[in-house]
């Protein structure tokens, strides 16, 4: 009875479709519809997003470029260049030193930008590999040359030569009304310096006049050391033809070889010790020439250079050897 009782329990509720536990079923049913309403809905807001940044990617073509910030600071980078080398082609015209090579500087500053615009507006992604390919290692072994010519200009910017030479030979540079110009300068002062230090030591000046020079660049050289460095005149030979490096070279010699009666055909041991006077950038390009005008006992002495300029001159000599290995 207790039994039937327990059966019959109505709190026995699991067979009643409207009993809780029938509810809980409908509940799971109603979460599941939910959750799949959900997740349509998602998939559908995601879809639309999508769609969004799609079109906004094709209204603005600028945010399919992940690199366009690098791309204006790299064109920003390249313009400040150009601008610098303009600066520095109307510095280097205004020490008038003779020489036309500020107009390399203003090469440079077209070349620059021409760059910075190729960056901004992919000039180069637009050439074929034909084009790029070549460009790419011409400008790949140019710039090698050029640190390797630069390298070897600077071993050099220290060379103090040996004591007690027989002959120093002062490379001649622009020579201005009444005075050396600040590059000769340096030149003549370490010259004086030398000879002071080395009493047995000859002196030659070397270098003819220009077409825009009053006199002979050995005529001033020497009345700079006789008369302001207090060198003696009978130190001093002036050799006052020629117009280059390779003709000082060339024609001090042949006053050595008279001087000295060595000729070409001397033996090394009585080859005269030489020294090369002139600005530490010019010294490695002025040995090279002396050693292949058959020189074998000749050292370098470095004198300065004005610094604000030596950009200048380090890119010009590294030009200047270029020119004198296609020449030679």
């Amino acid at each position: 009875m207790m039994n039937e009782l327990q059966s019959g329990d109505p709190q026995d509720n699991r067979h009643d479709p409207h009993s809780t536990g029938g509810a809980t079923e409908a509940d799971t049913d109603i979460t599941s519809t939910a959750t799949a309403t959900g997740a349509s809905t998602d998939a559908k807001t995601t879809t639309t997003e999508s769609a969004n940044d799609t079109a906004a990617t094709a209204t603005n073509p600028a945010a399919s470029h992940i690199h366009f910030p690098l791309r204006q600071v790299a064109t920003a980078i390249v313009s400040i260049g150009a601008l610098a080398s303009l600066w520095y082609a109307r510095a280097v015209y205004n020490t008038h030193t003779g020489t036309s090579f500020w107009l390399f500087w203003v090469a440079f500053a077209l070349a620059l930008g021409v760059w910075a615009a190729a960056i901004w507006f992919h000039w180069w992604r637009a050439l074929p590999n034909a084009v790029r390919i070549p460009i790419g290692i011409v400008l790949c072994v140019a710039l090698c040359g050029f640190g390797v010519s630069q390298a070897a200009i600077a071993s050099h910017m220290r060379d103090e030569g040996d004591r007690n030479l027989d002959y120093i030979i002062v490379l001649g540079a622009q020579v201005h009304q009444g005075s050396p110009s600040l590059v000769l300068r340096y030149r003549l002062d370490r010259a004086a310096e030398y000879l002071r230090a080395n009493p047995d030591t000859t002196c030659i000046v070397s270098g003819g006049q220009g077409p825009n020079e009053p006199y002979a660049e050995a005529r001033g050289m020497a009345d700079y050391l006789e008369h302001d460095a207090g060198i003696d005149a009978s130190r001093i030979i002036e050799e006052p033809d020629s117009t280059t490096t390779v003709e000082n070279l060339r024609n001090s010699r042949m006053i050595i070889d008279r001087a000295s009666n060595t000729g070409s055909a001397g033996s090394a041991a009585s080859e005269p010790s030489i020294g090369i006077v002139t600005n530490d950038f010019h010294v490695f390009r002025s040995l090279h020439i002396a050693h292949d005008q058959g020189y074998t006992d000749v050292h370098g002495i470095a004198a300065g250079s004005p610094r604000d300029m030596l950009l200048n001159n380090m890119v010009r000599e590294s030009f200047a050897e270029a020119k004198y290995l296609i020449k030679r």
